[in-house]
């Protein structure tokens, strides 16, 4: 049976931010031009060229100063990224230059407020993707399709339910990103291999399990992190609450999936033209790391589960786990060279064929990659190690910060009074059962215009807070409906109307696009609006039955 709410009461504490502001001046109206081009261009990003002649100029200023040397050879075009990271920054910036928000409004961006801490969250996050990717890199998840791939033998339909099925439960424990980064590959070449063609049915499939999973444990999605300290919720609490809705949509999901959208012929074949066999098992890579890997993690997200009701901050739990993981996997590389090392000098006195090198290049951010010694030295040494933090999602980290302190600057302006406002306004004519079904259409359609899932989550989660401590007589089964309605949103969200309503959708389609398989904007929406809508609608169901169970005598 769920638990209630808000483990340590039943209301926000207001706090400085809850003061209502007013938004008639020319601040708050920067900050909300600011933050919707920020989100326009995350959905849509740019490339401007350098002009040519600003370049030579430029670099004949330091060369002339002798701060960089003179070249023969011309210098590359360069270009200005407009992305979701520069534009966010530019935006800050020029909230700071211009005195719009100051220093406080950056510091509770970053260190936290109103029980959201940004640091202790990524800090969860990158630690449980290392964890993750390194289990991954081990080959385990790849080994696992191709196990359920082989239980499935020739029934083209059963291996469909049969990877549904697989790709949930994946989800669910390490979180969609992981699901996405092998499923995908693995999608690609196992389409291939057996003649299905096009893979749409298949990868459409992936794509929705994946975000659907995500939903079940705090850990799973950088939303969820979110919600949890917004509201002080623990794992178990957070679990009980989505766990039957999540049940519903996946249960409701598969017809739609398999006998409506995708019942052309050929797209799911009735039998297939290849069975798997226990060559298979070559592609677990490095079985000891496979096992020490999925015990660890299994292991950090119990003492998670176990931690969350006393206090205990979860970065704690999960950094030394990740620090554990990532000192193993130095370790397994520097045994394997030397093992190499030796193998070496005694095939050169019977001499072998040559041996092609199999070590994948890696890509670092500029900032490392001005030391390419170092950098090579490190692959050389390291090569596990330094690939499983190069796929590491770096970059989410200004991204998330940068969209906390927009958010808090919307909130130090009164924007968000205003829209906790017409939400509030809204509630009183719809009640419960409008905060689901409002808050859970909101969250999916703002996670395509509100720069991805995280931003989206972020503003409906400062709003509800607002909304909270401003109103502490709302009805604890609307509270908790609202509450619950954003998390489902938030994830299924995903899998809406465009590939930027996540940072998993864009990696999904940057992995297609690299294995010949090109999914257009349009195909994506059309496909994926009836999938969510089916998911939101059970889960929105069932989350409706739930709160008036749970709160039978409110």
């Amino acid at each position: 049976m769920p638990l209630s709410l808000l483990q340590r009461g039943d209301t926000i504490p207001p706090t400085e931010s809850t003061s209502p502001g007013s938004v008639g001046n020319w601040s708050a109206v920067l900050v909300l031009v600011l933050f919707a081009l920020s989100n326009v261009v995350i959905i849509f990003p740019l490339r401007a060229t350098i002009p040519h002649v600003i370049t030579t100029s430029a670099t004949n200023l330091l060369v002339n100063y002798k701060i960089m040397p003179s070249r023969s050879r011309p210098y590359k075009t360069l270009h200005l990224h407009f992305n979701f990271i520069t534009v966010p920054l530019a935006a800050v910036l020029i909230l700071l230059a211009s005195k719009a928000i100051d220093g406080t409004v950056v510091k509770s961006g970053i260190v936290g407020a109103d029980g959201v801490k940004p640091i202790n969250i990524m800090a969860l996050f990158i630690s449980l993707a290392y964890l993750a990717i390194s289990l991954d890199f081990t080959g385990l998840l790849r080994f696992s399709a191709f196990w359920v791939a082989r239980k499935g033998g020739p029934s083209g339909k059963r291996l469909y339910l049969y990877l549904y099925l697989f790709f949930l439960t994946c989800g669910a424990v390490v979180g969609n990103d992981p699901v996405i980064l092998s499923g995908t590959a693995f999608l690609a070449y196992f389409t291939r291999v057996t003649g299905i063609v096009p893979p749409t049915a298949w990868i459409f499939s992936q794509f929705a399990a994946a975000n659907i999973a995500s939903v079940v444990l705090v850990s799973s999605n950088p939303t969820n992190l979110v919600l949890s300290g917004a509201f002080g919720l623990s794992f178990v609490s957070y679990t009980a609450h989505v766990i039957l809705p999540f049940l519903a949509a996946a249960v409701l999901v598969y017809p739609v999936i398999a006998f409506v959208l995708f019942r052309k012929r050929g797209l799911i074949p009735t039998t297939l033209g290849l069975e798997l066999d226990d060559r298979s098992a070559g592609i677990l890579l490095d079985r000891r790391g496979a096992t020490f890997g999925s015990v660890l993690l299994l292991v950090t997200l119990a003492v998670l589960v176990g931690t969350s009701t006393v206090g205990v901050p979860v970065w704690e739990v999960t950094v030394p786990p990740a620090v554990t993981m990532l000192i193993r996997d130095a370790v397994h590389d520097w045994r394997s060279r030397h093992e190499s090392q030796a193998t070496s000098e005694i095939e050169d006195v019977p001499p072998t064929s040559p041996q092609i090198n199999t070590t994948p290049t890696i890509t670092f951010p500029a900032g490392i990659a001005s030391y390419p010694s170092l950098v090579s030295q490190l692959q050389e040494l390291f090569p596990t190690a330094t690939t499983i933090v190069s796929r590491l999602p770096i970059a989410l980290l200004p991204f998330a910060f940068l969209m906390f302190i927009l958010v808090q600057a919307l909130s130090s302006k009164g924007w968000v009074e205003v829209f906790v406002r017409w939400w509030a306004a809204w509630i009183a004519k719809t009640g419960t059962l409008g905060a689901i079904g409002g808050m859970g259409f909101l969250a999916c359609i703002l996670c395509n215009i509100c720069g991805t899932n995280i931003g989206a989550t972020i503003l409906l989660a400062r709003v509800l807070q607002v909304w909270l401590a401003a109103t502490p007589d709302v009805a604890p089964r609307t509270r908790d409906g609202a509450v619950f309605a954003l998390a489902l949103g938030s994830n299924y969200g995903a899998f809406t109307l465009t590939f930027s309503a996540s940072l998993a959708g864009l990696l999904w389609r940057q992995i297609l696009r690299e294995k010949g398989i090109h999914v257009r904007a349009r195909q994506f929406l059309l496909l994926n609006v009836p999938i969510a809508a089916v998911a939101m609608a059970a889960s929105s169901v069932v989350l409706v039955g739930q709160v008036y169970i749970v709160h039978r005598d409110t």
